[in-house]
């Protein structure tokens, strides 16, 4: 490989990085905005419980089956959504990783070169 192409497979590769880190970033944040939904969930569901234990109505007009439904099933599908997002994230970081050791393996051949370069250059004027 020539020196002069060095520098251009340090761009291609920074840009293979921040491609696939921009593309993690959205389910990072869809990740987040799930989890936070689960945790709202879960608050309303302990403020249910709590005011239900004092509200006789509740159960006597069936309000508390119906609840615990609608909770069961927003539940069961906000942890499906979790669940498709960390897959859709390992799969992503899998291929961040990727291109993180490419990008370090260029920089590495960056150095490496650099070094032989003023090792030669070195030698030269030690020659003279």
């Amino acid at each position: 490989m020539r020196q002069a192409e060095i520098p251009d497979l340090e761009k291609v590769a920074e840009a293979a990085f921040q491609k696939e880190y921009s593309a993690l970033r959205p389910l990072l944040e869809a990740e987040a905005r799930v989890q936070h939904q689960l945790a709202r969930l879960d608050a309303q569901a302990r403020q249910c419980r709590q005011q239900s234990a004092s509200a006789e109505g509740y159960r006597v007009t069936g309000t508390d089956v119906l609840w615990n439904g609608w909770e069961s099933a927003t539940r069961r599908q906000l942890n499906m959504e979790l669940a498709r997002l960390r897959a859709q994230k390992l799969s992503a970081l899998e291929s961040l990783r990727l291109t993180f050791g490419r990008k370090q393996a260029v920089a590495s051949l960056s150095e490496n070169q650099k070094e032989a370069r003023l090792r030669a250059l070195s030698k030269r004027r030690l020659s003279h």
